[in-house]
C-alpha cells in the first residue's frame, strides 16, 4: 500500500507553450519510467456512488472531497492500481493499492468482497464505502502523458494531453472504445511536491505566467451525466 500526503498545483498551457516548457525540463529533470521514450497512455476507471457523490460534489466545488478510480498503462497488464484520491483545496492525499486483473475484473461487476480479504486498512474503507455508497464504473478517462521527477521534495511534474472519455464503455481492458474529447487545444500542467517546490523549477514556470486552476479529468470527462444534471 502506498500512502502520500502532498500538494498539487494545475494549471492549463497551451499546446504550444508545452513543448517549450518540456525542452526546459528534458534539462533539467529526470523522465519518469513510463516517459523514456516521450508520451505514454494513462487510462483510469472512475467509479461513483448511486446518487453521483463525487461527480456533483467536483461540480460544486466542495472543498473537500475525493474520488476511487483503478488506473493501467496498458490493456494487456496483469496487475492494476486502485486508488483513493482524497483532496483539500491543493493538498491531496492517495491511498494505492496494487491488484490483480482477476480482482479488477471483480470490481467492475460491483463486487469489492475481496477487498476485505486484503490485510491494508485502506482496502476495508474502500470496501466499506464502495458498498455502503453503491459505487459502480462512472466513466473511463485516457489521455497522453509526459512526466518528470526530482528527488527533493519528492517533485513530480506532468504533462497531459488529448484527454479523452467514454460514459458508454466501462471496461477498462478493452481495447476499442467509442471516446469523446473532453478538452480540445489545451494542454494540463500538473505540478506535485512534498513541503515546497524548488527555486529552479519556480523560475522555469514563471516564464509562462500561469495561474493556478482546480480542473479535473473527471470532471470534464462526464459531459452525457452532466447534461441531465446541470
Amino acid at each position: 500500500m502506498l500512502s502520500v500526503l502532498r500538494s498539487e498545483l494545475k494549471y492549463w498551457i497551451s499546446y504550444r507553450d508545452s513543448l517549450l516548457l518540456q525542452a526546459e525540463l528534458d534539462k533539467l529533470l529526470m523522465p519518469d519510467e513510463y516517459s523514456q521514450d516521450g508520451f505514454y497512455r494513462v487510462r483510469s476507471l472512475y467509479f461513483d456512488s448511486i446518487n453521483q457523490i463525487d461527480f456533483t460534489e467536483k461540480l460544486d466545488g466542495v472543498e473537500s472531497r475525493k474520488k476511487i478510480r483503478m488506473r493501467i498503462y496498458d490493456e494487456d497488464t496483469q496487475t492494476v492500481k486502485l486508488e483513493c484520491k482524497q483532496k483539500t483545496g491543493a493538498l491531496q492525499h492517495k491511498e494505492s493499492l496494487l491488484i490483480t486483473r482477476a480482482e479488477a475484473m471483480q470490481y467492475m461487476e460491483g463486487d469489492y468482497s475481496g477487498l476485505l480479504e486484503r490485510p491494508e486498512e485502506t482496502a476495508w474503507r474502500l470496501y466499506s464505502d464502495m458498498t455502503l455508497g453503491g459505487y459502480r464504473p462512472a466513466v473511463i478517462i485516457e489521455y497522453d502523458r509526459c512526466a518528470y521527477l526530482y528527488g527533493e521534495y519528492n517533485t513530480r511534474i506532468t504533462i497531459d494531453r488529448n484527454v479523452r472519455s467514454s460514459e458508454l464503455c466501462l471496461d477498462l481492458f478493452e481495447r476499442e472504445i467509442p471516446w469523446i474529447p473532453t478538452i480540445d487545444n489545451q494542454v494540463i500542467l500538473e505540478v506535485k511536491f512534498n513541503e515546497k517546490l524548488i527555486e529552479p523549477i519556480k523560475r522555469i514556470l514563471a516564464k509562462y505566467h500561469l495561474t493556478n486552476v482546480s480542473v479535473s479529468k473527471y470532471g470534464s470527462g462526464r459531459p452525457i451525466l452532466e447534461q441531465y444534471i446541470v
